[in-house]
Parts: C-alpha cells; structure tokens; sequence
C-alpha cells in the first residue's frame, strides 16, 4: 500500500523549519547535532526539509523543543505558509 503524502504540507513543514532554524542562526548540521548530542537520538533536519518524507509529530516536537517554540505555534505557522502557498 502506498503511503499518503500532502506535498504542499510537507513544503509548508520544510518552510518553517528553515524559516526558525534562520531566526537561530543555526545551519543543519548545527541542529542534527545538538538533537542528537541532547535527546540521544538520530535526527536529520534535512529530511524534513527536502520536503519529501513524511515527519512524526515526535520528530516536529523535538524540532520545536530545540527552537524554543510550542508546536502550535510552529503548526499556525505552517498553516500560514500552506494557504500561501494554495493560492499561488
């Protein structure tokens, strides 16, 4: 069976990531290291933002763990840049 992916969502997700990794001024190598080296876990911030693999909710909550944001506000976010991106 194939697995279900909303591709404008993923882009929505890939999008804030960048978007609060550049707020952190922090580069990708900078967040898989400092997630793995703190929550002892692999972590690759370039497969969420390449926008074509689906992400757990874990793994965005430990995204918003380390940029010091609820996941609401990195969802509202995404919802944000999804209906913008709708209407190009």
């Amino acid at each position: 069976m194939i697995q279900y992916k909303n591709y404008r969502l993923l882009k929505a997700i890939s999008l804030a990531s960048k978007e609060y990794r550049a707020i952190k001024n922090v580069n990708q190598l900078e967040v898989n290291y400092d997630i793995k080296e703190n929550k002892k876990v692999a972590f690759h911030i370039g497969r969420i933002e390449t926008a074509k693999n689906n992400v757990s909710i874990s793994t965005l909550q430990l995204l918003c763990e380390y940029f010091e944001i609820s996941l609401s506000d990195f969802m509202k976010r995404v919802e944000e840049i999804e209906n913008s991106l709708k209407s190009k």
